[in-house]
């Protein structure tokens, strides 16, 4: 059981969605429940202030029906119902420190609520504070009303209206009582709401992976090329580089029957004339050639299975500069006597992003090529241009005639029969080329023998086609 948990993806993403769930539901529940009490001291806070608003008006009421303005002459209970008939519901005003209106409760007591503010306000304001009835939850304000009477002078009139904690809390919590239902049910709805998306989740992520499974299946029976199907980007981009690598595999498998196929047939040649040579006088020359041809043909064959191609690359960049004086240094020990001089032209530390086998692989064969035919120097360059690797080998030999350069790319083609090899050199560097979607050309060198161009895309031009 516990092995399903771990190797199936979907037994994965239940599992993320039971904890999921088993978490963000207290989450929720926590959440609702800070709502329902900040909702619940909201509620009897806009009272207090409703309340407050109606003491204001009651003290305005009271000024117009007083005569002569005159309307601190007697302290007046209130009469009008100002906070119903819960006398916990108090209320006073004051005008610059002296009690003029008071709530039944405060007159009975004989008390008076000192304002816990000294300055004007544009609104009430609330807080919680110690009175002479104990702590209260108050809301109070200070205007400054123009005196009656006297032009120009102004008092400051205190509004305050007030209820106990005790009482302020037992209102909150009848309010909590009432919304702890909706709370409840919120809950259960966001609980479905959660389960619904991690089942909705669970199954797309399962109809995906069912579509990719589809499109294996029709690939193995042949139907199609690679994994065909339109995909989320995610999965996408997996599918991408399964078909590049389904691509690449091909691509092997296509080079091992065409080298198996070449060498099968090439080497059957020699074998034949070696085995006919038994039947007679045995030429060695005519054995050394041969032998020499086959040595050459399983090289070649060997260095072409060995190519990585660009699908094997990891972004990895070769120090072009030092490969290429690493293989002429290699070929002037090489054929030290020999009098054959090798230079180099390219930048210091110049790199590129391509796989040092085959770099070296594709110098080496023309540097080979390049050597069998010239007299006395050859010259290898290296540059980038336009994020291309573009190699330059030229060697003062007699060169290849213009119709006849076409040729010279065809696998085991010869031209000339003097010199040693199998020619294959030009072919194999052409087949490289040909992994990289890269380019080889003929033409003429300044030195008078031939020059041979060959061009590595960078990856982003691969790409792009440039």
């Amino acid at each position: 059981m516990l092995s399903f948990w771990r190797a199936s993806l979907i037994g994965r993403l239940i599992l993320l969605a039971a904890i999921v769930f088993a978490v963000s539901i207290p989450s929720f529940f926590f959440l609702f429940s800070t709502s329902v009490s900040r909702i619940s001291n909201e509620v009897v806070d806009t009272r207090l202030l409703e309340f407050a608003g109606q003491l204001r008006g009651y003290w305005a009421s009271e000024k117009a029906n007083t005569p002569n303005g005159n309307e601190e002459t007697d302290l007046v209970i209130s009469s009008s119902g100002l906070g119903g008939p819960d006398i916990e519901w108090v209320w006073q005003i004051t005008v610059d420190g002296k009690k003029v209106r008071q709530s039944e409760l405060l007159v009975l007591t004989d008390a008076i609520i000192p304002a816990s503010i000294s300055r004007a306000k544009t609104d009430f304001i609330l807080s919680t504070h110690t009175t002479p009835l104990g702590v209260m939850r108050v809301a109070e304000r200070i205007i400054e009303e123009p005196a009656p009477g006297t032009a120009g002078d102004t008092r400051k009139v205190h509004y305050l209206v007030g209820l106990s904690e005790t009482r302020y809390n037992t209102y909150v919590q009848d309010h909590k009582d009432r919304l702890g239902d909706l709370s409840l049910i919120g809950v259960i709805i966001m609980s479905v709401v959660i389960l619904a998306l991690l089942a909705l989740v669970i199954v797309l992520v399962q109809r995906q992976l069912a579509g990719i499974k589809y499109a294996l299946g029709l690939y193995e029976k042949g139907d199609t090329e690679g994994i065909e199907g339109r995909f989320p980007t995610e999965i996408q981009s997996v599918v991408n580089l399964m078909n590049d690598l389904l691509r690449h595999n091909q691509k092997l498998i296509a080079r091992t029957r065409k080298y198996v196929s070449k060498i099968t047939h090439d080497i059957n040649h020699p074998l034949a004339i070696l085995k006919n040579g038994l039947k007679t006088d045995i030429d060695i020359d005519l054995f050394n050639r041969q032998i020499a041809r086959m040595s050459g043909l399983v090289d070649r064959y060997a260095s072409l299975a060995r190519a990585i191609g660009p699908e094997g690359e990891t972004r990895k960049k070769t120090d072009v500069s030092v490969s290429l004086k690493d293989t002429a240094d290699g070929f002037s020990i090489l054929y030290r006597r020999t009098p054959l001089s090798i230079s180099c032209v390219v930048e210091e530390g110049l790199n590129f992003v391509i796989p040092q086998h085959d770099l070296e692989a594709a110098i080496s064969n023309l540097v080979s090529n390049a050597h069998k035919y010239a007299d006395s120097e050859i010259v290898i360059s290296a540059k980038v241009v336009n994020q291309n690797l573009i190699i330059d080998v030229e060697d003062d030999g007699p060169g290849i005639a213009f119709e006849q350069m076409e040729t010279a790319l065809k696998w085991g083609q010869r031209l000339d029969e003097a010199p040693p090899g199998t020619g294959f050199g030009l072919s194999i560097v052409s087949d490289i080329l040909d992994l990289y979607g890269g380019t080889i050309q003929l033409s003429t060198s300044s030195l008078g023998g031939l020059a041979v161009h060959v061009e590595f895309p960078s990856p982003e031009n691969r790409l792009t086609g440039e």
